[in-house]
């Protein structure tokens, strides 16, 4: 049984098209195979290899993670790395995929892993230039620069090395497949071989992958299913990137990293906080929020104008816009704020991303604070969710919250009035419960 897909972008058709209605571009669809033939025969090869084994017979300690030498990288996928994981790196050109591969590549070198790197961009003399700038001599990394991926497995086997780079993914392919590399078909058959490479030979294999100006990898995200962690480097300032994770099938994902790139490669950077010895300032609420496995505190900046267009504005940075417009209705029903005329805009500082319900009450607060032009009372930290009825709802893990608040110096933390677990081992923090959303700013019930 035959069919036909989109080479550049994957889309699937029951006959053949001149133009793909998906990325409008022509002779790209192409008859594949669904179910026989050589593709399939082919796809088969690549599959992982092993036998039946009882799962109460596999044994396996949290200590097997294995650590790159790089420690905040390596809390970022959850302590360490797996024998045979997979983790796919997306991000624009030149935001410092490479520079932070050959960093990876170099801190596994002097622990005593061999590494192979596989170049499909640039040649061993241009990568010798780029670690020299680095200071990484490389005792223990074979340079392969190829674009053949078949080659790039042999080489796998015969040195067996415990951890694998790959430097692009659209730059390497698979002779014998149809489409150019980068494509779609050739993408996912690449990223397929590896990954079958990786649960074989229980190497460690890392993938960079070109983020396209859709803001996806590889057209339509075609390799995040595919591999065990995904992460995403981007740039927060001029010299700052920020590397957060996306998947992680070995620990929690969330978290995020920042680093300061220079002449030396990337350097790690303490993570902004919001610190309770900070000036108090109108518009602004402290927040407490989980990243991945630990609790971050975080800025909320709000700030309401008076509106000249026909449609008010809501602009976001850091948090959803889609929950901005949900608050700005309970603020303006339960609250008394008189919104629907006005220009909000909402940033959340040091480019944290807030993606949980626990920082409503502090968005409240800072929206709250800024039109009435009056700071929260200072070392205040703000936990609960608000409910459409105008009701403080309980945050999870409040006594993991409140202690988090409590080693960062916080004086008092406005919390749920339904928050009634909290033990006495809260000793230096003041612990106000609020019922009512319009009273997080005083206090009351």
């Amino acid at each position: 049984m035959t069919d036909f897909e989109c080479v550049e972008c994957g889309y699937g058709s029951v006959k053949w098209l001149g133009r793909c209605p998906s990325c409008s571009q022509w002779d790209t669809i192409v008859q594949v195979s669904k179910f026989t033939g050589p593709d399939t025969e082919a796809a088969l090869e690549d599959v992982l290899v092993s036998e039946p084994v009882r799962l109460s017979d596999i044994s396996h300690e949290s200590s097997d993670k294995i650590k790159s030498g790089l420690k905040e990288l390596d809390n970022l996928f959850g302590g360490g790395f797996v024998e045979g994981e997979v983790i796919l790196l997306g991000g624009p050109p030149g935001v410092g995929k490479s520079t932070l591969f050959l960093q990876i590549a170099g801190s596994f070198s002097r622990s005593g892993s061999k590494v192979l790197y596989i170049s499909g961009e640039e040649n061993p003399s241009q990568i010798k230039i780029h670690s020299t700038r680095l200071g990484i001599s490389g005792e223990n990394i074979v340079l392969f620069a190829v674009s053949d991926l078949s080659a790039a497995e042999k080489e796998i086997d015969r040195i067996s090395p415990d951890v694998v780079i790959v430097d692009s993914i659209q730059a390497v392919a698979v002779p014998g497949e149809t489409g150019a590399p980068g494509s779609v078909k050739q993408v996912k058959r690449s990223t397929a071989k590896l990954v079958s490479a990786a649960k074989n030979t229980k190497c460690i294999v890392f993938i960079s992958g070109q983020i396209t100006k859709e803001g996806s990898i590889a057209g339509p995200k075609v390799l995040e299913h595919m591999v065990d962690a995904v992460a995403y480097i981007d740039i927060l300032e001029a010299d700052l990137r920020i590397i957060s994770t996306a998947k992680n099938r070995f620990g929690a994902c969330g978290d995020f990293l920042l680093y300061k790139i220079g002449s030396s490669g990337l350097k790690e950077q303490k993570q902004p906080a919001a610190g309770a010895a900070e000036e108090s300032i109108a518009g602004q609420a402290a927040v407490c929020v989980k990243t991945g496995s630990r609790f971050q505190a975080a800025r909320i900046q709000a700030l309401v104008s008076e509106s000249y267009f026909e449609y008010p504005l809501r602009r976001t940075s850091g948090f959803s816009r889609e929950r901005l417009l949900m608050l700005s209705a309970i603020a303006s029903k339960h609250m008394g704020m008189k919104l629907s005329s006005s220009d909000i805009y909402l940033n959340v500082g040091g480019g944290m991303k807030i993606n949980e319900r626990s920082a409503d009450i502090g968005v409240l607060a800072a929206l709250y604070s800024n039109l009435a032009g009056k700071p929260p009372p200072p070392g205040t930290i703000f936990i609960g969710e608000a409910g459409l009825a105008g009701e403080v709802s309980p945050a999870v893990d409040i006594e993991r919250r409140l202690k988090f608040a409590e080693s960062n110096k916080f004086s008092t933390a406005v919390i749920s009035s339904k928050n009634t677990a909290v033990k006495s081992k809260i000793k230096t923090i003041q612990i106000e419960k609020v019922k009512e959303l319009k009273n997080i700013l005083t206090g009351g019930r």
